[in-house]
């Protein structure tokens, strides 16, 4: 699925504006393994809180190890 197709969806729509956002920060910052190293770097840029973060993990779209902040993109939009 291209990305246009993507931000198309309903489950992109329903996202809050701050998670959108985010959510394509995340996918332009994610390695080849889809891990973002540099989430507190990413929260500065957008000056968002941790809200957005539980919205996109609370649905599955991403996973954060809560011990070294590193986050896991599971929900991809490349196809």
């Amino acid at each position: 699925m291209k990305l246009k197709d993507f931000l198309e969806t309903d489950d992109f729509y329903t996202l809050t504006n701050n998670a959108k956002l985010l959510y394509l920060y995340l996918n332009a910052y994610k390695d080849k393994d889809n891990l973002v190293y540099c989430s507190e770097l990413i929260m500065m840029i957008l000056k968002i809180d941790s809200r957005p973060f539980a919205e996109l993990r609370e649905l599955g779209w991403i996973k954060i190890d809560e011990d070294s902040g590193i986050i896991n993109v599971t929900k991809e939009w490349e196809g």
